[in-house]
């Protein structure tokens, strides 16, 4: 993604379409980090605002998820009555 959306943009993305995003944006994050850590890369506010971007994308997926429906009947099996 070339620019950082805001919640309410990350929302209206479907779902399968923001988790395909929040997985290049963890390489991203990943990459930036290793850059980091071996002295590649100097921005450490762009390694900040890459992660705090992922966390907004996976609490949005997190909500979604949550607000979605459960799918397929769940049984309830009751523990077996002694005779």
């Amino acid at each position: 993604m070339a620019t950082s959306l805001s919640i309410t943009e990350l929302r209206n993305i479907d779902t399968v379409d923001l988790l395909r995003e929040a997985d290049s944006q963890r390489v991203l994050v990943a990459q930036l980090h290793l850059g980091l850590g071996v002295g590649k890369e100097k921005d450490t506010a762009r390694y900040r605002r890459e992660k705090k971007y992922l966390a907004r994308m996976l609490g949005v997926i997190s909500e979604k998820e949550s607000l979605k429906p459960p799918s397929g009947r769940r049984t309830v099996h009751s523990p077996a009555s002694k005779s």
